[in-house]
């Protein structure tokens, strides 16, 4: 009735989320703006949920240094660039932080 070998085939767990889509709009409402890293798929995951929202503005890095912002659909297919995360413009300039920022000058 039991047999000594199995079908099963165990998987690896998956690793937690590194940043919760909230604690990282957070972090950049309070500094204004965040770098992304090109390898880190898991943030620049949230921040494309959190664009389509209107909550972020999206701005790929470019091999010469500068940033072209990148519209709701463009920001799947350049995964493989830094990125730079901004809070958006709801009155006045891109990137501005709440209250003076979170760090002292």
């Amino acid at each position: 009735m039991f047999e000594p070998e199995t079908n099963v085939v165990a998987f690896k767990p998956r690793k937690a989320v590194a940043h919760h889509p909230r604690s990282l709009m957070e972090r950049i409402y309070a500094a204004g703006s965040l770098s992304v890293r090109a390898d880190d798929r898991a943030t620049k995951a949230a921040a494309v949920m959190l664009q389509a929202l209107g909550f972020l503005v999206i701005e790929e890095i470019l091999a010469d240094g500068t940033p072209r912002r990148l519209q709701r659909g463009e920001a799947r297919q350049a995964m493989d660039r830094p990125w730079r995360l901004s809070k958006p413009a709801f009155s006045g300039e891109i990137g501005i932080p709440d209250g003076g920022g979170a760090f002292p000058a």
